[in-house]
C-alpha cells in the first residue's frame, strides 16, 4: 500500500549513509591506495586545488545558509520544512553535494594522483546513488506540487 506523502515527508528521506561519510571514505581511501601503489599523474596543481577546494566550500556555506534560513535542516536524514528554489538552488538541484565534489577535485589537483581522481569519481556516483536518488523520491513526495516542475527545470547537477 503507498505510503502518504505527509507521513514520508514527516520522517524524511532515509539517507542511510551520511554525506560526508562517503567523502570521508572516499578521500581516505584514496589517500591509503597512494600511500600503497603510489601513482601520479600529474604535477600538484596546489594554486588551482586550493581555489576550487574554497569555491567549493563557498558554495556548500552559501546553500546551507538558504536552507535554514528557510527553516530546513540541512541533514539529508531529516525532514524538510519549505520547498527552496533560490541561490545556488536555481543553478543545481544539489548544490551542497555538487561543492563537496567540487573540494574532492580541488584535492585531486593538489595532490595530482590517480586515487584522488578515482575518489571524485566514486564520491560523485556514492552521492547520486546513495543518497541524491533518495532524496529526490521524498521531494516529490513531500512536494508533489513544486518539486516536479522544479526537477524538469533544474539538473541534478549544475
Amino acid at each position: 500500500m503507498p505510503e502518504e506523502p505527509m507521513t514520508a515527508g514527516a520522517r524524511g528521506p532515509g539517507v542511510r549513509v551520511p554525506p560526508p561519510v562517503i567523502l570521508a571514505l572516499a578521500l581516505g581511501l584514496a589517500w591509503g591506495l597512494q600511500e600503497v601503489a603510489p601513482v601520479q599523474v600529474g604535477p600538484p596543481l596546489i594554486g588551482l586545488g586550493a581555489m576550487l577546494f574554497v569555491v567549493g566550500v563557498g558554495w556548500v556555506a552559501w546553500a546551507l545558509v538558504i536552507l535554514i534560513r528557510a527553516g530546513n535542516n540541512p541533514r539529508p536524514d531529516r525532514p524538510d520544512a519549505r520547498f527552496v528554489e533560490a541561490g545556488p538552488f536555481l543553478w543545481g538541484r544539489n548544490p551542497i553535494y555538487f561543492g563537496a565534489v567540487c573540494c574532492l577535485a580541488g584535492v585531486a589537483l593538489v595532490w595530482g594522483t590517480l586515487w584522488a581522481w578515482l575518489a571524485v569519481v566514486v564520491a560523485y556516483v556514492a552521492l547520486d546513488r546513495l543518497v541524491i536518488r533518495r532524496e529526490e523520491v521524498y521531494l516529490r513526495a513531500r512536494f508533489p506540487e513544486e518539486y516536479p516542475d522544479y526537477a524538469r527545470r533544474i539538473r541534478r547537477w549544475v
